[in-house]
C-alpha cells in the first residue's frame, strides 16, 4: 500500500520542478433544501432544528445565525394515534433568565449574554411544564416505540421515522494515564453487556463537571459488528468537547482527577446509525480523505430524525 508520506514527498518534489498554475473550479450552487436536526429520547420531549443548506464554499455569517433557521414551519411528531404539533421558540424572544438555560439544553454555549444567537427550536408547546417536572401530560419519548415526523415549510413536505430502542445500562471506571505521580489526567472506561441479538447500534456523549454534553470528535456511533452478544465489554471512551474549542493534543480525550464525569450511552436504530457513522467518517477539511456521502433518513430533505434509548452513568474521579 502506498504511503501517504510518499505522496506528500512527491507533491513537494513536483512543486520544485514545475511552474504553478492557478486553477479555478466553477462549482454550481446546490439545490436549496431544508435540513432537519431532530431528536426524541426516552423520557424527553422531541425537538427539531430546521435550517437551510448552503454552498460548500459559501461563507457562514456567524453574526447572523438567525438567517439560517427556517421559521413558521408546521412540524408534527406522532406515535400511533398520539400526535403533537411542535411550537417554535426563538431564544432572543425569551426572558434573559431563560435564554442561557434554553440554549444549553440544546447544545449551545455562550460566555456573554451579548453573544446570544437567534437560535430557533421547535418543541412541544408546554415545554415549561416538562421542565417543571410534568412528564404525564407532556409528549415524551418511550423505549420500543416508533415516532414519525412530518415537516411542512416553504412549500415542501419532509417526512421521517425513527425508533427508540431499549436502553443498555453501562458502568464507568477510570485509570491513570501514566504512572507519573504528577500526571493529573485519567482515562475513563465504559463497561456494558452486549445484547444477545444482533443489529444493535449505539452513540455516546460525555460531560465534564457542569460543562455541556458533547459527542467525541473522532467517532461517536458504533455497531455490534465487533461484539458478540451477551458478553461484557470494557473499553476507553474519548472526552467530547465543543468543535469550536481549540484542541490541546496533550490533554485531548482525557479527563482530570477530581472531575465529575457523566456519560450518555444511547441506543439508536440502523438509519440513525448510518447517518452518524457516515458523518463521523466524513473527512471534513482533510484533502487526503476519501469523499463520503452522508446518509440521511429525511425524505424530501437532508439531516436526521434520531431516537435515543439513553442511559446516563456518572463517575466522580478522586483527586
Amino acid at each position: 500500500m502506498k504511503s501517504i508520506y510518499g505522496i506528500l514527498v512527491l507533491i513537494g518534489l513536483l512543486s520544485f520542478s514545475s511552474c504553478t498554475k492557478d486553477i479555478t473550479v466553477d462549482l454550481p450552487d446546490p439545490e436549496s433544501m431544508l435540513v432537519v436536526e431532530g431528536y426524541i429520547e426516552n423520557g424527553v420531549p422531541p425537538y427539531v432544528l430546521l435550517t437551510k443548506n448552503s454552498a460548500y464554499f459559501g461563507g457562514i455569517d456567524l453574526n447572523d445565525l438567525g438567517s439560517y433557521f427556517v421559521r413558521g414551519a408546521r412540524i408534527r411528531v406522532f406515535e400511533g394515534n398520539d400526535t403533537v404539533q411542535l411550537a417554535e421558540f426563538c431564544v432572543q424572544s425569551l426572558p434573559d433568565t431563560f435564554q442561557r438555560a434554553f440554549l444549553r439544553a440544546y447544545g449551545y454555549e455562550i460566555s456573554d449574554s451579548s453573544e446570544v444567537p437567534d437560535v430557533c427550536v421547535y418543541t412541544i408547546p408546554n415545554i415549561l411544564s416538562y421542565y417543571n417536572g410534568d412528564t404525564v401530560s407532556t409528549f415524551i419519548g418511550r423505549v420500543n416505540h416508533t415516532y414519525g415526523l412530518i415537516v411542512e415549510a416553504e412549500g415542501k413536505t419532509l417526512t421521517s421515522s425513527t425508533y427508540i430502542p431499549g436502553v443498555v445500562p453501562v458502568s464507568l471506571s477510570y485509570e491513570p494515564r501514566s504512572d507519573e505521580a504528577n500526571d493529573s489526567l485519567v482515562t475513563v472506561n465504559v463497561t456494558f453487556t452486549q445484547p444477545d441479538t444482533p443489529g444493535n447500534y449505539a452513540r455516546y456523549f460525555t460531560q465534564r463537571n457542569d460543562e455541556s454534553m458533547y459527542p467525541p470528535a473522532s467517532q461517536s456511533a458504533y455497531d455490534d459488528a465487533l461484539f458478540s452478544g451477551s458478553q461484557q465489554y470494557t473499553f476507553p471512551i474519548e472526552r467530547g468537547q465543543s468543535k469550536y474549542d481549540e484542541v490541546d493534543f496533550d490533554t485531548y480525550g482525557f479527563f482530570w482527577k477530581g472531575d465529575t464525569v457523566t456519560v450518555k450511552w444511547a441506543q439508536i436504530d440502523k438509519k440513525a446509525y448510518d447517518f452518524w457513522h457516515t458523518l463521523d467518517n466524513d473527512g471534513g477539511d482533510n484533502p487526503f480523505s476519501s469523499p463520503v456521502r452522508i446518509k440521511t433518513n429525511i425524505e424530501g430533505g437532508l439531516g436526521v430524525w434520531c431516537g435515543y434509548g439513553a442511559y446516563y452513568a456518572t463517575l466522580v474521579v478522586p483527586e
